[in-house]
C-alpha cells in the first residue's frame, strides 16, 4: 500500500509540475498585461523548487525533450535550406535580388534565376555559414561573378554579388568574410575585406600600397592607405599595412574550401548559346546606362566566332567551345584588337594587356604600364614599364610586338544593337 501511494504521489507530483511549467510559459506571451500577479509567478517558482529531489527526474526529462525538439528542429532548419539551395541551383526556384530604379531614386527587389545571374554555363559553389547565424549560406561562383545568397522561411535573398572581381571566401579561426585582393601592377595593389552579419548589413574595409617613388619596392617613401565603413580614407605606416596584409592574403595558403561543379545548361549550337547570354544581359549588368553594340568576330582557330560586347567603354568577350560557355572582360582595356583566326588579342590604353583565347579558356599572356605624372614646371613626364620592369617607350612596343604583331590587328568592323545581332543570330545559318 506504501508503494501505491509513493507511486501515486510522484504522478500527481509531476502532474502538477508540468502544469506549473504550462502557466510559466504562457505567462510572458501576454506582453505587459496588468491583471497578471507576479507575486503569484514567484509562489509558483518556488512550489517547483520545494518538490521534493525524488521528482527531479521529471523535470529533467521535460528539459531533456525540450532540447531534443530544439536540435530536431535545427536540423531540420539544415535540411529545407539544403533542399531549398538544390532547387534553386536546379532552376526551380528564384532569388530576391535589388535592383536600382532610377527614376523613382530606390531599389527594388527582382526575381531571378541561377542562369540570370551567371555568363558562364558552368559554375562551383559551396555551402558555408558567412554570416554567423548557425545556418550555411549557398556561395556560387563562376569565371566573372560571385554570389551569396540565404535561405530565410523557404525563400531566398542574395546577400552579395560582385562582377570582375576576384572574390575568395575565407574562412579560418580568425577570420571569416569574402577577400579580394586586387593587384594593379607596377606597385599599385590592395585588400579588400568584407564580413556580412546576420542581418544581411556589411562591415567593409580596404587597405592599399601605391609604389609613389616608383623604385618597383615596397618602402617607407610610398602611399599606405585604410579605410573602413566606418572611418575615413586615412594614410596609415608601412608596418601596418604589411601586417594587414599578411594576416589577410599572405598567411590564407592553404585554407582553400572545397567547390562542387556544375552545369547549369547545355546548348546544342553556339547560335543558341549567343541568344540565351545577350537576352539575359540586362539582368547580369542592370545598371548599365549605355546602349550596348554587339559584333561577331573570328579570334581563335575555329569557325565559331565570338561575340563581343561594347557597354559604352567596357567589354566584353564571350566564347563558345565544347558546350562550355565563357565570358570575360579585358581587365582595364576599352577597345580591343586582334589578329583574325590567331587567339591573341590586346587592349591599348594607360596600360596594355596582351591574351589568348585557346579552346575557349582566356589568359593573359603579357603587360605593360604607362605612368603619367604631371610636375608644375616641366608638365607631363611619362615611365613604361613592362611585366614589373621600367623600359623606355621604344623597349614597350617592341615588347608588346614580340606576343603580337599590331601591325596585322583589327578591330570588329560591324557593330549591331541587341535586336540586330539576335536577329542575325536565329537567322544564321
Amino acid at each position: 500500500m506504501d508503494e501505491r501511494m509513493k507511486k501515486m504521489k510522484r504522478y500527481i507530483t509531476g502532474c502538477i509540475i508540468l502544469f506549473l511549467i504550462s502557466v510559466i510559459s504562457f505567462l510572458p506571451g501576454c506582453g505587459n498585461d496588468e491583471d497578471v500577479d507576479s507575486a503569484e509567478t514567484t509562489k509558483s517558482v518556488e512550489t517547483m523548487e520545494n518538490v521534493e529531489s525524488g521528482e527531479d527526474s521529471i523535470i529533467h526529462e521535460k528539459v531533456d525533450i525540450t532540447q531534443r525538439n530544439d536540435e530536431v528542429e535545427t536540423r531540420q532548419e539544415k535540411i529545407d535550406s539544403a533542399e531549398v539551395y538544390e532547387l534553386f541551383l536546379n532552376g526551380e526556384l528564384t532569388a530576391g535580388r535589388m535592383a536600382y530604379i532610377k527614376q523613382e531614386d530606390e531599389q527594388e527587389e527582382k526575381q531571378v534565376t541561377i542562369s540570370e545571374l551567371f555568363g558562364d554555363n558552368d559554375i562551383e559553389y559551396c555551402l558555408l555559414d558567412i554570416d554567423g547565424d548557425g545556418s550555411d549560406e549557398l556561395h556560387i561562383r563562376d569565371n566573372t561573378a560571385y554570389y551569396a545568397i540565404k535561405a530565410v522561411d523557404g525563400t531566398l535573398q542574395i546577400l552579395f554579388e560582385s562582377w570582375w572581381n576576384d572574390y575568395e571566401l575565407i574562412v579560418t579561426d580568425e577570420l571569416c568574410g569574402l577577400l579580394n585582393y586586387f593587384n594593379l601592377g607596377y606597385g599599385n595593389e590592395g585588400i579588400r575585406f568584407i564580413k556580412i552579419s546576420a542581418d544581411g548589413s556589411w562591415e567593409w574595409e580596404v587597405f592599399t600600397w601605391t609604389d609613389t617613388n616608383k623604385n618597383e619596392y615596397m618602402d617607407e617613401e610610398d602611399d599606405f592607405y585604410a579605410e573602413t565603413d566606418s572611418s575615413d580614407y586615412e594614410e596609415i605606416d608601412m608596418e601596418k599595412y604589411v601586417q594587414y596584409r599578411k594576416e589577410h592574403y599572405v598567411d590564407l595558403a592553404g585554407h582553400e574550401l572545397e567547390w562542387t561543379n556544375r552545369r547549369l545548361k547545355d546548348f546544342a549550337t553556339w547560335q543558341e548559346a549567343y541568344i540565351d547570354f545577350l537576352n539575359k544581359s540586362r539582368i547580369l549588368w542592370p545598371d548599365n546606362d549605355f546602349e550596348d553594340e554587339y559584333a561577331l568576330i573570328y579570334l581563335d582557330d575555329n569557325d565559331i566566332p565570338e561575340l563581343i560586347l561594347d557597354m559604352g567603354g567596357n567589354v566584353a568577350i564571350v566564347s563558345f567551345y565544347d558546350g562550355n560557355v565563357r565570358a570575360m572582360n579585358p581587365s582595364r582595356g576599352y577597345k580591343i584588337k586582334y589578329i583574325e583566326h590567331d587567339g591573341r588579342f590586346y587592349t591599348r590604353d594607360r596600360f596594355c594587356d596582351v591574351y589568348r583565347l585557346e579552346k575557349g579558356e582566356f589568359s593573359k599572356i603579357g603587360t605593360g604600364w604607362v605612368y603619367e605624372h604631371y610636375y608644375f614646371y616641366t608638365g607631363f613626364r611619362y615611365k613604361y614599364f613592362w611585366e614589373g620592369t621600367e623600359v623606355t617607350e621604344e623597349e614597350l612596343e617592341e615588347c608588346l610586338n614580340k606576343l603580337i604583331d599590331t601591325t596585322q590587328c583589327i578591330e570588329p568592323a560591324e557593330l549591331y544593337t541587341q535586336d540586330e545581332m539576335l536577329e542575325r543570330l536565329a537567322e544564321w545559318e
